[in-house]
C-alpha cells in the first residue's frame, strides 16, 4: 500500500507496491544505491546487496561514512535499477528508457553477532554465485570484526516499471524511432591462479547468457 512516502506521482500507473514484484527486481540485481544524510548533506553510496523475502543487507567497512551515519538509525533510502533498453522517440525531448526500479525506505539496523554476520556472507555469495560458498575461505574473528552488516526491512517501498515502445507526438517518416533492448551478459572468465574454471562459475556465465539471450528476443 502507498504512503506519503512511497507513493509513486509520476505516472503512477506505472507504479506498483506488489511485494512480489520487488523481490524478483532484487533478486535480478547486483548493485544498490543507498542514499542518507550526515551534517545536513546528501550522500549516495553503491553498494552490492542482499535480500531474502523481509530485508535487503549491504556491508562494508566499519570505519566508512556510511557505517558511522547508519549505526544511528537515520532512515535511509535504498534503490535498485534494472535497465531493459533505449527508448528512441522522434522528438528529441522524448527519448527515454525501459526499466524496472524500486525504491525501499526504513531505518537500518546493525547485525551484531559473528554468527548473523557468517550467516549473511553465506547467502549474499549463495545469491551472487551458487556453489561458490562451497568453494572459498570462510572469514575468520578479524575479518568478521572489520566488517559492518546492516540489513533495512522491506516494509515501506514502490516499484516503478516502463515498458513498450516510445511515446511519440511527432509523426515524420524520416525520423527513425524504436527501442534498443539492454541486459547484463558474462563473459569467459580471467583467472587470477588455478586456470581451471569451476562448473559453479561455468553454470553461472551459461545462466547469465541465456537470460541475456531471452531479453535479446523479447
Amino acid at each position: 500500500m502507498a504512503t506519503e512516502i512511497t507513493k509513486v506521482r509520476r505516472h503512477p500507473e506505472r507504479g506498483s507496491y506488489d511485494k512480489e514484484v520487488l523481490l524478483d527486481i532484487l533478486k535480478n540485481g547486483l548493485v544498490c544505491q543507498v542514499a542518507f544524510q550526515q551534517n545536513t548533506l546528501p550522500f549516495i553510496i553503491p553498494m552490492t546487496y542482499y535480500n531474502d523475502s523481509n530485508y535487503i543487507y549491504i556491508h562494508g567497512s566499519p570505519v566508512a561514512r556510511i557505517s558511522n551515519t547508519l549505526r544511528d538509525g537515520p532512515t535511509v533510502a535504498i534503490s535498485v535499477l534494472e535497465l531493459n533498453g533505449l527508448v528512441l522517440a522522434k522528438g528529441l525531448a522524448d527519448n527515454s528508457m525501459n526499466y524496472r526500479s524500486a525504491i525501499i525506505f526504513g531505518k537500518p539496523e546493525e547485525l551484531i553477532t559473528e554468527e548473523e554476520k557468517m550467516s549473511f556472507f553465506k547467502e549474499w555469495i549463495d545469491r551472487l554465485v551458487p556453489g561458490r560458498k562451497e568453494s572459498t575461505a570462510l572469514p575468520n574473528h578479524d575479518e568478521l570484526k572489520n566488517v559492518t552488516v546492516f540489513r533495512v526491512k522491506l516494509d515501506q517501498f514502490s516499484v516503478k516499471i516502463r515498458k513498450g515502445g516510445p511515446s511519440e507526438v511527432r509523426n515524420d517518416p524520416n525520423i527513425w524511432s524504436g527501442v534498443v533492448p539492454l541486459s547484463i551478459r558474462a563473459h569467459d572468465p580471467v583467472f587470477a591462479s588455478d586456470p581451471r574454471v569451476p562448473e559453479y562459475v561455468k553454470e553461472f556465465i551459461e545462466r547469465k547468457n541465456d537470460e541475456w539471450k531471452m531479453n535479446k528476443k523479447s
